[in-house]
């Protein structure tokens, strides 16, 4: 029985050794862009059978865009396009912007991001998560994209407040690179994820206590969508001013 007991521990602990090894890798590989690859891929395939419309509102990050299943009937009647893979770092989207956003030719790229960037494993301050945002928005300008990037604040979550105080410091810059920096915008979807106690409300979250609910993302919609209508309507209105020039 001894044996039996120590060859059980040994397999158990050769097991969680395993495990553990494995979850390091996924880690520290899930920060290098081409472990998305096969999600870019899918994007492109997805895209020969059902190609999308041009000129639609292209929403682009990682989990939480990628999750929003019901995204084209939130957005409605806005023409809103998915490109949410993984758990995308803003260098990712940097890297994958001439498959992810040149060919869609968007009237408006909402830009979900910056969380997965503090969460990562190496540490990333706010102001990295800034150089980062600058460094994309100068690689889309390169692609020949001229649409406005609207950035919406990164969220707090009941798993990371630990991390919530960066996060904050990094809206603060997002928000003052948008005043800085047309046509850019920011959004701060922030006091609506608080109690008025200054508690964070549950009910937006899943279990994981990460990914927003079928409430969080409803939060989402009802504040994106006038931000979006003004945004559009304002360069509608400023393109027909310079039509009659």
């Amino acid at each position: 029985m001894g044996r039996i007991a120590i060859s059980w521990a040994a397999l158990i602990g050769g097991t969680l050794v395993l495990l553990f090894g494995f979850l390091v890798y996924v880690l520290f590989a899930s920060g290098e862009p081409s472990y998305w690859e096969g999600d870019i891929a899918a994007f492109e395939r997805r895209d020969i059978s059902n190609p999308p419309e041009k000129g639609a509102v292209l929403f682009i990050g990682g989990r939480d865009v990628r999750l929003w299943e019901t995204l084209g009937a939130d957005m409605m009647p806005f023409d809103a396009l998915n490109r949410g893979f993984g758990g995308a770092r803003i260098a990712h989207l940097t890297h994958y912007a001439a498959r992810i956003v040149k060919p869609y030719e968007p009237s408006l790229i909402v830009m979900m991001a910056g969380d997965e960037d503090l969460a990562d494993v190496r540490g990333r301050r706010p102001e990295d998560v800034l150089a980062q945002t600058q460094i994309f928005l100068a690689a889309i300008r390169a692609h020949g994209v001229d649409a406005p990037v609207l950035i919406v604040s990164v969220p707090p979550a009941p798993m990371r407040m630990s991390r919530w105080p960066g996060a904050k410091r990094t809206n603060a810059l997002l928000r003052q690179l948008a005043e800085e920096r047309a046509p850019v915008h920011f959004i701060d979807l922030t006091p609506g994820f608080f109690t008025e106690e200054d508690e964070l409300k549950d009910a937006l979250f899943r279990w994981d206590g990460m990914s927003l609910s079928k409430q969080g993302y409803a939060y989402l919609t009802r504040q994106l969508k006038p931000k979006i209508r003004g945004i559009l309507q304002s360069r509608r209105n400023t393109g027909a001013q310079t039509q009659s020039q």
